[in-house]
């Protein structure tokens, strides 16, 4: 994309959490320990190339964790979220600019990370979507959020937003900011597109001449947009 993002029109942000709003990816912090990271990129190819659908290799992979909730949790400390991500949280309070997090991850791991790194009036402006999951005697059991090809199609709840607006004077700039293979269906939907340099949402991107911009902190992402108070 070479525009400029700016426009005054209003916006409604979506963005992915693990490894765009968080640095690390809290999932595969836990699978990686299950199965080793060769093993989980080797899932994440077959999922990228369309050799097993997404939810296949989620369940699968989650299917191997062995550990307590206290266990996942003890290892999830090390997880840091995008150091301005606060500041494109106030920047879009400051907008009136709604957000909303759409993950293929896990509600209770979300919601732990988020708690205990962003402060209430900031938690607060965050809409969360993701998967579900139950823990039982270290047996992790995904539960998706709907029955498509995904898991969770991120793409439904920005089109049901969209049908929102539908008859709207003004319609909103819908923006989409991610990172992997969890987020092409959504990316296909975003009005500006913001994709992680160097991951596998970029190289999509590039491989199948999708508009988008790179990103690698929330600052570059304020910068872009650059919308007017």
């Amino acid at each position: 994309m070479e525009q400029s993002a700016k426009s005054s029109r209003p916006l409604v942000v979506f963005s992915d959490l693990d490894g765009t709003i968080t640095v690390q990816d809290s999932g595969c912090i836990l699978i990686d320990a299950a199965i080793g990271e060769a093993r989980r990129r080797e899932f994440d190819h077959l999922a990228l190339s369309g050799q097993i659908q997404f939810r296949d290799s989620l369940r699968m992979m989650w299917e191997a964790v062995d550990l307590t909730w206290a266990q996942a949790v003890a290892m999830l400390d090390v997880v840091q979220l995008d150091p301005h991500f606060v500041d494109f949280v106030q920047f879009c309070i400051t907008r009136s600019v709604p957000v909303t997090v759409l993950s293929s991850g896990l509600e209770p791991m979300i919601e732990h990370i988020l708690s205990e790194r962003l402060e209430p009036e900031y938690r607060k402006h965050l809409t969360i979507i993701s998967n579900g999951v139950e823990v039982l005697d270290r047996k992790w059991t995904i539960h998706f959020h709907d029955d498509s090809p995904f898991g969770h199609d991120k793409s439904l709840a920005i089109r049901s937003v969209k049908r929102q607006y539908s008859s709207s004077s003004e319609v909103p700039i819908f923006v989409f900011i991610g990172d992997g293979v969890s987020d092409i269906s959504a990316a296909r939907e975003a009005d500006i597109l913001f994709a992680k340099k160097g991951k596998d949402l970029e190289k999509w991107c590039q491989t199948n001449e999708v508009p988008h911009y790179t990103f690698e902190t929330f600052a570059d992402v304020i910068s872009k947009l650059n919308a007017p108070v």
